[in-house]
């Protein structure tokens, strides 16, 4: 196959592109070129602005890609603008979404009332009545306008080209641009006594997958005809709490400190996600795994190691641990602060 990867060049793009190469297939890559991103050197390139993307029509009928890989569209311009360029060119497209387009997570961000929903939530789960869910603090228009809701609209209702949608859930591992576990890891790697952990968080359920796995899923539906006119979830099999997570990672990071949980009032600003966690966010991946056989090829305990490896390694540029702080609050318990 020669598969057109729209983004691609940062945190999954790249591990899906290297799997399809490692497959044989051709791949062209069609990004800003604002990102360094360590890609094979048989993928061939295209540098442009998605938002442009109509006037590369011409580019792309020549290139004649046998599927569409859109792992950046993020509106419904966006979505229609693909399907516009495309239409006559390519029978096939398949999008990268989230499951932050399921009611449960509008109820987790306070945009939606009502009872909790129940889980584990396949794709049948109700979806947010409400939408634009970043409209509230977007900086710029394409944040304002950005729905995955109306982007897997747009998607699956084209008559002629066949839509595939990914719904992924809290991704980490290598290069991931949010370092989701760093403030846990860098503490455990530090030998702290103790980790604090806000209690509105510590038994919160949130449906993560590692990085390389959920490229695997996602090449899979590229290749496998079954995957056409389907929307799958993606995840893992297990949602722990945030608290069994930290004690999956203490072990490999050789951390004997204890888990401290506080109300989330009385800890340092930045400890606290201001979330709803009556609401859990735990979905069943069953479908793309009958369907499509789909299985994590890198384990839990491997995809943990490289995790603690990438982000020692890199640390995020703005540091939310204050370390200082947390002595302060210990004394004020009157627990041990030795670090």
């Amino acid at each position: 196959m020669h598969v057109f990867v729209i983004g691609g060049t940062r945190f999954m793009g790249p591990e899906v592109i290297k799997r399809l190469i490692g497959l044989g297939h051709k791949v062209t890559v069609f990004h800003r070129g604002k990102t360094k991103a360590e890609l094979p050197s048989q993928v061939n390139t295209i540098q442009g602005d998605r938002n442009h993307l109509p006037s590369f029509r011409n580019k792309i009928q020549e290139i004649k890609p046998d599927a569409v890989l859109d792992m950046m569209c993020m509106t419904e311009i966006q979505a229609n603008e693909l399907l516009q360029t495309i239409d006559g060119i390519v029978n096939r497209v398949i999008v990268v979404s989230s499951q932050d387009v399921y009611r449960a997570f509008g109820r987790v961000n306070g945009t939606e009332d009502g009872e909790a929903e129940p889980v584990p939530i396949d794709e049948n789960g109700e979806l947010r009545h409400n939408l634009y869910p970043r409209r509230a603090f977007a900086e710029n228009e394409e944040t304002r306008m950005y729905d995955k809701i109306l982007v897997e609209r747009t998607i699956m209702d084209h008559h002629e080209i066949k839509g595939t949608v990914l719904r992924l859930p809290a991704v980490y591992g290598p290069n991931d641009p949010q370092h989701r576990w760093y403030s846990f890891i860098k503490p455990m790697s530090d030998q702290r006594p103790y980790i604090l952990l806000a209690e509105s968080f510590a038994g919160w359920r949130w449906t993560r997958g590692y990085v390389e796995n959920m490229a695997e899923a996602i090449v899979q539906s590229i290749l496998n005809p079954e995957a056409a006119d389907k929307i799958y979830n993606v995840g893992e099999k297990d949602a722990w709490t945030t608290k069994e997570w930290i004690e999956t990672f203490a072990p490999l990071l050789n951390w004997s400190g204890k888990i401290v949980v506080l109300p989330d009032d009385q800890l340092p600003e930045g400890y606290s996600w201001g979330i709803n966690a009556e609401q859990h966010v735990i979905f069943t991946s069953d479908k793309i795994r009958h369907e499509l056989g789909y299985n994590e090829t890198v384990s839990f305990e491997e995809g943990l190691k490289r995790t603690i490896d990438w982000e020692l390694q890199h640390p995020p540029e703005k540091q939310t641990l204050d370390y200082d702080a947390e002595n302060k609050i210990m004394k004020q318990q009157n627990i041990n602060t030795n670090s």
